[in-house]
């Protein structure tokens, strides 16, 4: 259920394209002109594509919500129980003109639950927490980072330190992911919300989008920023040293080639070690037209400092 106002609050289902610049479903200048027209009093139109989800949702919503209650409850251990909670209203961050609708509040009571992480590695729980149910049923993978950002923002607005995304895939799959509150992250929605409100109060538009360029996902929320950070330093510094060590290795072999042509040899042994430096010779080959080669693809792996 929305308990939001398009022209007074930014709604947490939106904030993904805020942050992100585009999600599957809109741009933040999309979601900018939402806001303008509700509040000049234009009616939104409601797409088709946009009522199927809605009236999927809707309809399944139910269903789902008591089947990821169940599921979280089975989990608990003794004297631990999951209690599912209705919300009766959003959760709202006036300051920043931000509110959350929850599919349902969970309440973890009696003690701690540790809940499997479809993506690896389990989050243990308590207390008040966030549930989201998605019905992509096109979609097999984790959830995507906008519904990420979703829950994040539903913790933020609710105060909670914990939430789960209910997913239901292809073939009736339905999984439990579920997020600890990642406070780096919610700095960033924080920011960007703060943005957007200032583009919509002076009627400043976002610059458009270069479909043109691949995505760039910003990872500066992650814990493991600082890990990641090193890593890059040690790539770039062993990516430094393999043309130095390349250019020493060759300066090695025309050594040992000298000692072999002193001593007029192909092979000879020193120590524990077997110098080889033979001549290779080919048979002629007739002149051959290439074959046509089919298209192939691969990816490219670099690191750029960007300034």
């Amino acid at each position: 259920m929305k308990w939001s106002n398009d022209a007074d609050e930014l709604g947490a289902s939106k904030v993904g394209a805020i942050v992100m610049g585009e999600t599957p479903f809109q741009t933040n200048e999309a979601v900018r002109q939402i806001v303008l027209n509700a509040k000049a009093g234009v009616k939104a139109i409601d797409d088709g594509l946009y009522k199927d989800a809605r009236d999927r949702g809707n309809y399944l919503e139910p269903a789902l919500t008591e089947w990821a209650s169940d599921k979280l409850d089975n989990l608990c251990p003794d004297n631990v129980a999951c209690n599912y909670n209705p919300p009766t209203d959003a959760h709202r961050k006036p300051d920043l003109r931000l509110c959350a609708s929850l599919d349902g509040i969970l309440e973890v009571v009696g003690g701690e639950l540790t809940i499997p992480n479809p993506q690896g590695g389990d989050i243990t729980v308590t207390g008040f927490g966030a549930l989201e149910i998605k019905t992509d049923g096109w979609d097999d993978g984790p959830p995507r980072a906008d519904q990420v950002i979703q829950l994040q923002t539903q913790m933020f607005c609710a105060d909670f330190t914990w939430g789960v995304i209910a997913k239901l895939g292809p073939k009736l799959k339905f999984e439990l992911y579920p997020y600890v509150r990642n406070e780096k992250l919610i700095d960033i929605i924080m920011e960007k919300v703060n943005d957007f409100w200032v583009r919509v109060d002076l009627d400043q538009p976002y610059p458009p989008i270069d479909n043109g360029k691949p995505d760039t996902i910003p990872l500066d929320h992650l814990e493991t920023k600082d890990d990641v950070i090193q890593i890059i330093t040690d790539y770039n510094k062993c990516k430094a040293e393999e043309k130095s060590w390349k250019l020493q290795k060759e300066k090695c072999q025309e050594a040992l080639e000298l000692v072999l042509d002193q001593v007029d040899a192909e092979y000879a042994t020193i120590g524990n070690y077997k110098i080889s430096h033979p001549i290779v010779k080919r048979k002629a080959q007739p002149e051959k037209i290439i074959p046509a080669k089919p298209s192939t693809e691969h990816r490219r792996f670099t690191v750029e400092e960007i300034n």
